[in-house]
């Protein structure tokens, strides 16, 4: 009974070891600046922010991981939607006050 519950343990470990790299695969803009980075928990999410325009960050996302499935939002805000290694990611952009806020978050 004991070796069960190790090895239940061990797999639960593993499952949320691999889960929280992934926020921190997702690429990033050379010069991004993290304002939150949160890994060990559920949904991941890292946010911070770059000097960049948002159609610059979303083609730099669209080189990296490809198309997007879905965009929303326009020059001020997108949203764009991702599926990466098997999990569902949402990139936001947010540009305001000379800088573009970017949040991302995976599920």
């Amino acid at each position: 009974m004991k070796t069960l519950a190790f090895l239940i343990i061990l797999l639960c470990t593993l499952s949320f070891n691999v889960l929280s790299q992934n926020v921190t695969e997702i690429p990033l803009p050379e010069e991004f600046v993290t304002t939150m980075d949160v890994a060990g928990e559920y949904p991941m999410v890292r946010t911070g922010y770059l000097t960049d325009s948002i159609s610059d960050i979303a083609r730099f996302y669209q080189q990296k991981l490809g198309e997007p499935l879905k965009t929303n939002g326009n020059n001020t805000y997108r949203t764009l939607f991702y599926n990466y290694q098997e999990h569902k990611v949402r990139i936001s952009l947010y540009r305001r006050s000379y800088v573009t806020e970017v949040s991302i978050m995976v599920e």
